[in-house]
């Protein structure tokens, strides 16, 4: 049954045949009831046309003789009635005329007299020997001119209307029954139908793999309610298409970085174990290896980093730092760098920021080491911060700007790339692990904010922006 439900199909049948079983079940509950409510108004009304039919019978006739000697005038109202029960009789009690066809205990009813005109709120209650309530009614009647008068007792069984109903509804049952299955079946191939479509949407999707993720599902084909459907699995895919690209680059450019350093490692160590050396010459060689395995631990680190942030597994102590303090401690460290290639680094401005205090320190270091990098001798690197008004957000923005040939405008998309660099050249790649941007990038999408870039000739400039109430960005 589980894996029966299971289909989409199948549900939607099932949710067919519910919903015209329970239509059909409402209707049949009112047309039983109305049907019900039109039998017993019915037979209400019988029983006070029965009084007066046999008022109107005792005016013709002058004495109880007279009835006695012609019943079957009386008796032939009452037939064809089911149910009906007909009693004429003295104010003594003596019969004079009865119908009565299954010997029915006739009970005491109250009598009305000649003069009260008979209507259904008179109707009295009374039970047959089946125990279902009756109706009925006791009236006296006028005998000719005379001012005699007889009794007339007027009953109604309503035992048959019970019988009638029973058969009744159970035919609505059955009648209902069959309209859901049929409803059930036919809603089966309708549906079956209607979701033609996402089948062949889903053929469309299964025959996407990662040599063909440039495949698209056919959005303008698609219903209306699959077409969001289907413009969000393009976009998804998109976003597959474009991960992978970036993880295939990575790849290459992680294989690439690797292998510089460790080419450098095998084919200095091969040098230097062609022949003796001296000491002086072993120490330079395991020098030379110190820095590479030095720059290893530091793309292994950075790399960490970048897996711990991706799965939101990075510990974050976000609290309120005096930005000034954070920026004039980072700057203090470049300072010797600086000054070994003549470039002038200041720092400006005062504002606070909700950050964590290593992560916010890394992420500076890491623009200040990119600027100095690129700056020229002799020019100037600027790092300054600042707190937008509080009806724009109250963003606290750190800028680090430096001098030099600029960012082609093609690469500034990918710039926070992993491995990108702009130099096609890849100068300065041994002082470069390719990561220290992308790092930059990870960090602000870890306190909610974002980092940009402006690069014109002359000078670039890198802004980071914390939102006033920067929380841990989900992973």
């Amino acid at each position: 049954m589980r894996r029966l439900t299971s289909s989409l199909t199948t549900r939607l049948a099932l949710a067919y045949g519910l919903a015209t079983a329970a239509i059909l079940v409402g209707m049949a509950a009112y047309l039983s009831s109305a049907l019900s409510a039109q039998l017993e108004g019915r037979d209400e009304s019988e029983l006070v046309g029965e009084v007066l039919l046999v008022r109107h019978l005792l005016r013709e006739v002058s004495s109880e003789a007279e009835i006695r000697a012609d019943t079957h005038r009386f008796a032939d109202i009452a037939m064809g009635h089911e149910g009906l029960i007909l009693a004429v009789r003295t104010r003594q009690g003596e019969p004079l005329v009865t119908l009565n066809p299954r010997n029915e205990s006739i009970p005491p009813l109250r009598v009305l007299p000649a003069t009260t005109q008979p209507d259904k709120s008179l109707l009295q209650t009374w039970k047959p020997k089946n125990g279902v309530p009756s109706r009925g009614i006791a009236a006296l009647g006028q005998l000719g001119d005379s001012d005699r008068a007889v009794e007339i007792v007027v009953l109604r069984d309503a035992g048959y209307r019970v019988a009638l109903m029973r058969e009744y509804r159970h035919r609505l049952l059955w009648a209902t029954l069959c309209g859901a299955a049929v409803a059930a079946g036919l809603g089966f191939v309708l549906a079956r139908r209607g979701l033609r479509p996402l089948r062949r949407m889903v053929a469309e999707a299964a025959a996407v793999t990662t040599s063909r993720l440039a495949t698209r599902l056919d959005v303008g084909s698609a219903p209306a309610e699959l077409r969001e459907l289907a413009g969000a699995l393009n976009d998804m895919l998109a976003r597959l298409q474009d991960s992978f690209s970036r993880l295939s680059e990575f790849s290459a450019d992680l294989a690439h970085d690797f292998r510089t350093p460790i080419s450098n490692l095998i084919g200095q160590t091969q040098v230097t174990l062609a022949q003796s050396r001296g000491v002086a010459e072993y120490e330079g060689l395991l020098e030379s290896n110190l820095e590479e395995y030095e720059r290893l631990a530091r793309m292994i680190e950075n790399m960490l980093f970048l897996a711990r942030a991706d799965h939101a597994q990075v510990a974050m102590g976000v609290r309120v730092l005096d930005a000034r303090a954070e920026l004039d401690k980072v700057a203090e460290y470049f300072e010797a760098v600086a000054a070994d290639r003549d470039v002038s680094l200041s720092v400006s401005g005062a504002a606070t920021v909700r950050a964590d205090q290593t992560l916010l320190r890394r992420a500076v270091t890491n623009l200040l080491d990119n600027a100095l990098r690129h700056a020229p001798d002799g020019s100037a690197v600027g790092v300054s911060v600042e707190r937008g008004p509080a009806a724009q957000g109250g963003v606290t923005c750190i800028r680090v700007v430096n001098a030099g040939p600029g960012i082609a405008p093609d690469a500034l998309p990918h710039i926070f790339g992993r491995f990108y660099r702009a130099d096609p050249s890849r100068r300065n790649s041994a002082a470069s692990t390719g990561l220290g941007l992308a790092i930059v990038d990870t960090i602000m999408r870890l306190h909610g904010g974002s980092v940009t870039v402006r690069s014109a000739e002359g000078e670039t400039e890198f802004s980071l922006q914390f939102p006033a109430s920067a929380a841990p960005a989900a992973g």
